[in-house]
């Protein structure tokens, strides 16, 4: 912007004996210039600069294309008082078309803008200044064709002299401003002042376009930011709702396995003395056993939903001592051995010499080891083996893997997902399931990572790899 206003104030610059000299266009319409302007060209260039300076370097809200055009129309108006300043703006492919400027009250609108549009037009035919002078036919160029039209034209509206000035960019017509009046003389003396203004206008419109675009992007940024306000606002809502309801949630668990847990004690309980201390039929001892199976699938039930409960709440707590992996792992398959043997799997435990004693939570390890391990039992068809073998890692960490021949996984990706909703049976997760998210869960907790790897052509073998001592700090 300051280059552009620099550009405009060397065409209205001081030379020689300080005064002011306005540039004029070969072949221009007219009397020429004196070489040194009166005191009313001065007053202009004063009045074309400040307007250029409050549009490049103003703070408020810049003007638009019509208002600049009518501030530098009401500039040439109050110098020399004439009838009708119209700019037009030249665009691709419509060419020229009018935007703004002042008619006086006592010319006939439509009459001087008809004579406007014909000269603007002509301007835009030979690229050259053009004007309509008393008894010639046109000035500053050849004689144009449709010159008495143009004669008459002008006494219709009432006007006796017009003259159309270029406004240039880059070697290019970007415009034309358009001067009518009544009285010659008085346009003979603004005529100056017109070409002065002319270049000045494609600048300051220039600016008002940036402006324009500069404000545009700073009322979208604000409506995005009073969205955004919106939307967190609303979001923050939702969090607030989404922490009562889980309270409520852990609250219904909690009370819920309480409720459960003491009659479900006495159930097992009674169970347990029925089969080993009363002499039983085989009918009523295989009613037994599946009243105490029952019993241990609902305990362990409840004890899943616990879990998970206090997991999202973040209440879990750490208790660390060395303990044998070895023996860890041995005790691990014990716990499950009914499982596979009610399964018909064999378990083949292999633990590395290497890898002898670790510091962790031991409950929590077996609770990861007995989940992943039940749900490897659990997908393995009757005489399948399910291996578990553990291996040193780099970074102070081992890998233990758990390797089942069972079916496939279609998208392995959601296997700790809480619930699968793209179940075909629409059963939603299951037990053991959900004790793989409970586990997968325990295992973030205890600084261990989980990774699937689907073997051919049927098992999975699920890696666990987890630190040997938790990290320090």
């Amino acid at each position: 912007m300051k280059e552009q206003t620099k550009k405009v104030l060397e065409t209205v610059t001081v030379e020689g004996g300080g005064g002011l000299r306005a540039i004029t266009q070969p072949g221009a319409a007219g009397a020429e210039p004196s070489s040194t302007p009166g005191p009313e060209l001065q007053a202009l260039s004063a009045e074309v600069i400040s307007l250029l300076y409050e549009q490049a370097f103003g703070t408020g809200e810049s003007r638009g294309e019509a208002e600049v055009c009518e501030a530098f129309a009401d500039i040439l108006l109050r110098h020399w008082d004439l009838c009708c300043v119209l700019t037009f703006l030249r665009e691709e492919p419509a060419g020229l078309r009018p935007v703004a400027g002042r008619v006086h009250s006592h010319v006939d609108d439509a009459a001087a803008r008809e004579v406007a549009r014909t000269l603007a037009a002509e301007v835009e035919r030979t690229g050259q200044e053009f004007g309509h002078w008393p008894g010639s036919a046109a000035r500053g160029g050849a004689e144009t064709e449709g010159a008495g039209e143009l004669g008459r034209a002008f006494e219709r509206a009432g006007l006796e002299a017009g003259v159309a000035v270029p406004i240039t960019a880059h070697g290019a017509l970007s415009g034309v401003v358009v001067v009518l009046t009544t009285n010659e003389d008085r346009l003979r003396s603004a005529l100056d002042g017109v070409r002065c203004v002319a270049p000045a206008i494609v600048i300051t419109i220039g600016n008002a376009r940036r402006s324009e675009a500069v404000w545009e992007q700073h009322r979208r940024i604000e409506s995005l930011v009073g969205e955004l306000r919106q939307r967190t606002a609303e979001l923050e809502e939702a969090n607030r709702e989404l922490q009562r309801v889980g309270r409520y949630r852990s609250l219904f668990l909690a009370r819920m396995s309480h409720e459960l847990r003491t009659p479900l004690t006495s159930i097992l309980g009674f169970a347990e003395i029925l089969l080993d201390q009363e002499a039983l039929t085989a009918a009523q001892r295989r009613f037994c056993e599946k009243i105490q199976a029952s019993g241990f699938q609902l305990q362990s039930s409840l004890n899943h939903l616990v879990d998970l409960s206090r997991l999202e709440a973040g209440q879990t707590e750490m208790f660390l001592h060395e303990f044998s992996l070895r023996e860890t792992l041995r005790e691990s398959c014990s716990a499950v051995a009914r499982l596979a043997q009610k399964q018909e799997v064999t378990l083949n435990c292999q633990p590395s010499a290497e890898v002898g004693h670790i510091v962790s939570d031991e409950g929590k390890f077996r609770q990861v080891l007995y989940n992943f391990l039940a749900f490897a039992i659990g997908r393995s068809p009757a005489g399948c083996v399910v291996r578990i073998e553990t291996v040193p890692a780099e970074g102070g960490r081992f890998d233990l893997d758990i390797i089942d021949e069972g079916e496939p996984l279609t998208d392995p990706s959601h296997l700790f997902d809480a619930v699968d909703v793209d179940a075909p049976n629409e059963r939603g997760t299951n037990m053991n399931e959900l004790g793989l998210v409970i586990a997968h869960r325990l295992l973030g907790v205890l600084g261990g990572k989980a990774s699937l790897r689907p073997l051919e052509p049927r098992g999975l073998a699920v890696r666990l790899n987890l630190p040997v001592r938790p990290a320090e700090g």
